[in-house]
């Protein structure tokens, strides 16, 4: 039982550190997906673009008017990003909290509008520095209560 008990004392740091980082971490994929919403929050669509592959996916879940997948920075802007100034024209996305695991991070939002308050989870792929895929788990009832319709 002593050994069992140490072998889980053990692996306790493994669990606590293995793909975790924090914001202020100095991982690459973290800052590059910083970087994408630091850019959608200040309505920097340059700056947007420049951390989106040229082929990145979007894959919008089931529930919202825009669901679909998105292929390229053009098709994100215009089948999502445009529903989504319309139905919400004070939408706000903050990160709340950077998790990585290899090539994914995973982020914690808070997202506000008119009538919104919810917290969601992204799942961003990353390679060599840019958005390979995006794929958010939003309240999609939440978000279409509170739409512009």
């Amino acid at each position: 039982m002593r050994n069992i008990a140490l072998y889980f004392l053990l692996l306790i740091p493994s669990f606590v550190q293995a793909g975790h980082h924090e914001e202020s971490g100095n991982s690459a994929n973290i800052a590059t997906a910083k970087a994408g919403y630091d850019a959608f929050n200040a309505g920097d669509m340059e700056a947007w673009r420049a951390v989106q592959a040229d082929e990145t996916v979007w894959t919008i879940q089931v529930g919202l008017p825009y669901t679909g997948t998105y292929i390229g920075p053009a098709a994100v802007e215009a089948g999502v990003f445009g529903p989504i100034g319309k139905m919400w024209p004070d939408f706000k996305v903050d990160p709340i909290k950077f998790y990585e695991s290899g090539d994914t991070v995973f982020v914690h939002v808070h997202m506000t509008a008119e009538g919104l308050d919810t917290e969601s989870i992204h799942m961003i792929k990353i390679k060599e520095g840019k958005y390979i895929a995006f794929q958010p788990f939003d309240d999609s009832a939440a978000m279409l209560q509170a739409a512009k319709r």
